[in-house]
């Protein structure tokens, strides 16, 4: 096969696509992105002003939460289990003992939230007698530590119409969501995306809630966190007939939301793999802009109070996500822009301001800490606390070649002797 990979035709076929691509993007280049470069350069693009290299200030506490896992850790005919792991990492900015950055102790964090990290867990299903959407829930459920499904939902409809101090009762005496009451009232109800719902959906949602059960713990302890970093993007992906998320996680997002507002804490979702359109050339706006080398962000409106959409957004269904504003921003001139969302919510009271300069003020604050946190060679300004938790909870291919063999050891501890987990290729060394 590797022969009629490196073939002439291949090479000739990638040209072709290639030109497609490109030819596609240079259009949409003439119709959004030069409506939108002049107010980008002049308006969204910002220099940082950093922190000195040894400050002193009030220091804070700052918490990264990562997950991994494995959608088919083990099979048994038509059983998949998944193997989910995540980890908090909990940070002390300690400028004040110039130790800088330094991480929670362990053991204290583990009395705090109750468990070591990273943490593993266990989900099974089998897709073949329609018991995904039963066992996703069950899992889900045993996860997320409001049991309450109307408090998990509540802060959804809040945020999402504007009404801060709405109740449950008022939403079941609305025209518009009072016939879906009943699936808004168990975890079950709120996976709507039936039709969908494979193994790796189902992956996915696990693990976003896995680790949003976490920052729901870490936001009912005692620790008074500043910043909350989640890996990925603030967003929530609804069902345009219902007007709702399509997935609890959609929900539970809003409700850490809110939370996180109650105790004073910024939640920041960090992208490294994002899909913001043109973010190579606001790159190159921004070396125009600064001379090369200059630490910088670019707000991305998201409408409302944070100024007109975007041209470049136009069509894309869920660039900004609903409730969120995204930023780009860029640390190190070794990397790609990196993408950072906000919830629009706490933007809106706390950095959001009708005088543009005091505007720039809230944000220039808000990025002096976030590129603090970020100041380790190693991850080219990535959040320190992210890193270290990705690193904490990451699977490797050897970790997973580990666990499975003690999961055989475990099968046959247990008594079921007549049962192999391995790929049925396996026995044809495919």
């Amino acid at each position: 096969m590797i022969e009629r990979i490196l073939e002439k035709q291949f090479r000739e076929m990638l040209v072709t696509v290639f030109n497609d691509i490109f030819a596609q993007k240079k259009r949409e280049e003439v119709k959004s992105f030069n409506q939108d470069a002049e107010r980008i350069k002049n308006e969204l693009l910002t220099a940082i002003d950093k922190y000195d290299p040894l400050p002193t200030f009030e220091d804070f506490l700052v918490a990264g939460i990562d997950g991994s896992g494995s959608p088919l850790f083990m099979r048994f005919d038509d059983v998949k289990v998944h193997l989910l792991t995540r980890a908090a990492i909990v940070m002390d900015t300690s400028t004040t003992n110039g130790k800088l950055l330094t991480s929670v102790d362990p053991e204290q964090l583990a009395e705090v939230l109750g468990e070591y990290q990273p943490h593993i867990e266990i989900h099974w299903h089998s897709g073949e007698r329609d018991d995904i959407r039963s066992k996703l829930a069950e899992s889900i459920d045993a996860f997320y530590p409001v049991k309450r499904v109307r408090e998990i939902v509540l802060p959804f409809f809040q945020d999402y119409l504007g009404l801060p101090n709405l109740t449950f009762k008022e939403i079941e005496k609305t025209s518009k969501y009072k016939k879906y009451i009943d699936e808004l009232t168990s975890i079950d109800g709120l996976i709507t995306r039936g039709q969908s719902l494979n193994n790796e959906t189902a992956h996915d949602e696990l693990r976003k809630v896995f680790e949003y059960s976490i920052a729901r713990k870490l936001l009912d302890s005692d620790l008074r966190i500043k910043y909350l970093l989640l890996d990925g993007a603030l967003s929530s992906f609804i069902n345009y007939v219902r007007d709702y998320p399509s997935m609890p996680s959609g929900f539970m997002l809003r409700d850490i939301c809110k939370r996180a507002r109650e105790r004073g804490t910024v939640v920041c979702a960090v992208s490294k793999d994002h899909t913001v359109p043109f973010a190579h050339q606001i790159s190159e706006l921004a070396k125009e802009k600064f001379s090369g080398y200059a630490k910088w962000f670019c707000r991305l409106p998201a409408g409302g109070k944070s100024g007109e959409q975007l041209h470049i957004f136009e069509d894309r269904t869920y660039i900004p996500p609903k409730l969120t504003i995204p930023y780009l921003y860029s640390f190190s001139r070794e990397n790609r822009p990196t993408r950072i969302d906000f919830d629009l919510v706490w933007w809106e009271s706390n950095v959001y301001d009708d005088d543009p300069e005091k505007l720039r003020e809230n944000e220039q604050a808000l990025f002096r800490d976030i590129e603090f946190i970020s100041r380790d060679a190693r991850w080219y300004g990535y959040p320190v606390p992210l890193a270290l938790a990705h690193e904490t909870c990451v699977l490797s291919y050897k970790d997973l070649i580990v666990a499975r063999e003690i999961a055989k050891t475990a099968l046959q501890a247990a008594g079921y002797h007549g049962y192999d987990s391995t790929s049925q290729r396996s026995d044809y060394n495919l």
